[in-house]
Order: C-alpha cells, then structure tokens, then sequence
C-alpha cells in the first residue's frame, strides 16, 4: 500500500490504518446499480425464508427480551483519539458467502467508519494503488497447478484457473478534513472457492433444487485484470452456455427451503467446510503473503520519503464471521506450522503484528462451532492456541516498553452478535486474552417473531448501532 506523510498543522505521524476486508471490487463496489442489485438480490432471498422460519420460532414467543450489553472501557476511537504518535493499522477480513467482486461489505463498512467519523473527504475512501495478489511459492503465476481432486476431478483445470485463484488485497484511502489519513485494506481469500462452490454445489443444484440466478451470474463473468498482467478479477467458473442453460431450469424444490439451500448452505457455509479441510493451508498461506504485501508497502513508503521520522505501529483487526477464524490461524506462525519459502524468509513480522494488536472486533463469528473439529490440544488448528499466543506475545511487548509495569493490560475481543444471526455464537471466556461478547440487533425484528436472517448475518457493518459500539469510546458514550 503506498501512501505520503500526513500535512498540516498539528499533525506530527502518519495515522494509517489498514483494514482487511471481504472481497470487494473497488470499481465493481462503487456502481450503485451493483449495490442496489446486490441488495435487493439478498433482500429477495431472505423474504422467501420467512414462510419457514415462522414454523420453527412459535414455541419461543414467550421468552423475555435480551439483556442490554455491559459498557465497554476501551474501543478503536479510544485508539484513533489517543494514538501517542502510532500508526494504526487496522486489519479487516470477509467470511463465509462473499458475492466476489460484486460484494458491496468493503464499501459499507468504509462508508459507516466516515459517517461516524464526519470528515472524510469522500464517502468511502478511493482506492489506491494496484491490486496485490499472493505471487509467491504455489502462488507465482507461472507456479505448477495443485493437484487437488473433487471427486476424481481436478479442482483447477488450467493454469489460467489456478492463476484466476490467488487471494488478492485492495488498498483505499479516507483522506479526512480535520483528521490524519486513513488506510483501508481488505484481504480477499474467497478465490480460492469460486471453483468448488461454483461447478460443484451452485452447477449441481441448478437442476435439483433451482437455479439460483444471481450466483450462476457471479460464477460465470469473466474480467481479466487489465492492470496486472495474467490475473483476474472474476472469471468464468460456469461457461456462459452452460450458464444461458441454467437459469432457465425449472424449481423443485419449496419456495423457502430453496432459499436456505442455495443461500445458506450452497453459497455459505460450504466455506467453513472449505477452510477446514486440504484447501485450508492454500487460504492460509494466501492471507499470510498478502499480510506481508501490505508490511512491504508500509516500509516502502517510508523509503521512499526520507523526511518521514519512524514511528511505533498499533494493529486492530475486524473480522466478519469465518475470517475471525482464519485471520488469528494465518498470524499465529509456531513450529508447528507448515512453512513456505516466503514464510521461512518473513522474520518476525507476524509476532510484530500480533503483539502490537490491541483490540480486535468480531462482526459474527462461529468459534465455537469450528472448535469442534479441534479437539486434540494445542495444535496449530486449535483457536485457542492462537489466542494465548497472541496474549503472551503482547503481554512480553508491553513490558518491554521503557517504565512499563510488571503486570500488562489483557489484549481485547469485542464480538459483535445479533442473537438473530443463523451463524454466529459467543466468545467463550479464553487464557490470555479478555472477551467481551456485545448484543447488536443488526435488523427489525417483526412482532418479536422474526428477524430477516440475512441481514441479522450480514448488517454487522452497515448497523449504525453496531458501528457505534465498535467505534465510540466508553467515556464519550457516557456523556
């Protein structure tokens, strides 16, 4: 990510941050005629649910309201207000169901962050730079095709597939009126899926449940990237033909269950399947070469602005459902893990990363759920793992730090959780690190007996309830 010092009176450091986000296409996002379909795309879907919901939450309308959230004492405008001469970096990562290019979460959450904020020169930021894709060991352009099978079929057919594969980094800047510049990054890993999800589960539901329209849409366009030779942007996972024959099948399957089929399940969740099986390792290794892409850009920048004096860095990560997951197991680099040649020549740069983390927010996650196919201890699988580590390596930092204290301040989770949302669960209490699990309600919730569960799922970045909790300090809100 390249960027120039901070002008203007009383601006004495850079205040950048980084987000890693879902997949989002900078150019694709801004089109609001991609937002609106997208939106309405999504709001269609989960109407078609609610016939089916109203059957399973009878028995439950009796229970008593929620109880309200417990104050938080530290946030990410604490950071933003008090940053001691640090640049920020604040890493954000998609989950599970991202719509690839077309995907509008990025732009949503760049749009609440100035909203709050009130002075970017832009509603959401521009984008900056060229894409960065992973371009290392299995993921250099001219690198050998995995051998990966589905069922006795290769999972990519062609070096274009798997080239049209790499994760990928967008880089945004929030220029602000009053305030220093703000760096936004996403990390995109859902390439990796496209090829499964798309010929595999949307292709073969076609004509047994129904076709879902605007997935075969998504799985079948084809943009090469201009800008960066032999990669993509989107690509043809269904032919067009194969496509055009598609959307004309007829449904078989009820109204409401076909949307819970191809949404929930097909698009969704088959992700969390992914990440915990052989493709695990590729997302793994992906999200780690593009962690370091953005470290390179940072020191980059600073090389080439000599009057630019070297400062402290400050990470704060947001993460939407699965990345919560995948985010923690990428940074957390131990003996146990299986090392690349990028990896083995990257130094300490993930500890730097992890023990300079103070906060970190989860927009929905599913730990608990995922935890359960890690019951053997500390391994390099386990959550847990990754969070004590996380807490010893910030712990060992802060002490460091010239007159620090013998004791340190526990990193923090903040989870972030509709109890409408299908996918998400509390944050068990961990070793090491301090919880804090805050009740949001991302969505109307009719009679108390439904709440659309897409936009309980999905809402964590465009609630201005939510953003608020993430973004306003304990004191402001006291005022």
């Amino acid at each position: 990510m390249k960027s120039n010092s901070c002008e203007g009176p009383g601006n004495t450091s850079l205040l950048r941050a980084s987000v890693v986000i879902s997949s989002v296409d900078s150019e694709h996002a801004f089109r609001p005629d991609q937002i609106q379909q997208q939106i309405a795309i999504k709001l269609r879907s989960s109407a078609l649910t609610l016939l089916l919901l109203f059957f399973l939450v009878g028995p439950f309308l009796g229970q008593s309201a929620i109880n309200p959230p417990a104050p938080k004492s530290d946030s990410l405008d604490d950071s933003l207000r008090h940053s001691e001469g640090k640049e920020i970096h604040i890493f954000y990562i998609h989950g599970i169901g991202s719509d690839g290019p077309s995907d509008y979460d990025s732009l949503a959450l760049r749009s609440s962050i100035c909203v709050y904020l009130k002075d970017c020169t832009s509603p959401a930021g521009t984008p900056i730079g060229q894409w960065d894709y992973a371009d290392q060991d299995q993921f250099r352009p001219d690198a050998t095709v995995p051998e990966l099978e589905y069922m006795d079929e290769p999972v990519w057919k062609s070096a274009d597939e798997w080239r049209a594969a790499a994760p990928y980094a967008i880089h945004f800047q929030l220029a602000r009126a009053n305030g220093q510049k703000l760096y936004v990054d996403e990390l995109n890993w859902w390439p990796l899926t496209f090829s499964l999800k798309c010929r595999q589960i949307i292709a073969s539901d076609a004509p047994f449940v129904a076709p879902s329209k605007a997935r075969i849409e998504t799985c079948s366009r084809l943009e090469p990237n201009l800008a960066v030779p032999q990669r993509f942007k989107s690509y043809d996972w269904i032919t067009p033909e194969d496509a055009a024959r598609m959307v004309h099948l007829p449904s078989r399957g009820a109204r409401a269950n076909r949307a819970l089929k191809t949404g929930l399940m097909d698009w969704g969740f088959s992700d969390a399947v992914l990440a915990l099986g052989p493709l695990r390792s590729y997302v793994l290794d992906g999200i780690r070469q593009l962690i370091l892409k953005s470290q390179a850009d940072s020191r980059a920048a600073a090389v080439s602005d000599p009057t630019r004096q070297p400062v402290d860095q400050e990470f704060i990560i947001v993460s939407h459902s699965l990345g919560s997951y995948l985010i923690f197991s990428a940074l957390d680099v131990n003996q146990t893990t299986s090392k690349t040649t990028t990896i083995q020549q990257s130094g300490n740069t993930f500890d730097h990363v992890l023990e300079r983390t103070s906060m970190v927010f989860f927009f929905a996650n599913q730990l608990r759920l995922l935890e359960l196919a890690s019951l053997d201890g500390p391994t390099d699988r386990n959550f847990a793992t990754h969070l004590e580590s996380w807490g010893k390596l910030r712990c060992d930092y802060l002490k460091s730090k010239p007159g620090a204290a013998q004791g340190c301040q526990l990193p923090r989770i903040t989870a972030l959780n509709d109890p409408s949302d299908l996918l998400t669960w509390t944050v068990p209490n961990l070793p090491g690190v301090e919880v804090e699990n805050y009740t949001v309600k991302n969505s109307t919730r009719w009679f108390w007996i439904i709440e659309n569960p897409t936009k309980a799922h999905n809402n964590y970045a465009r609630d201005k309830r939510a953003i608020k909790d993430m973004l306003q300090s304990h004191s402001a809100a006291k005022k």
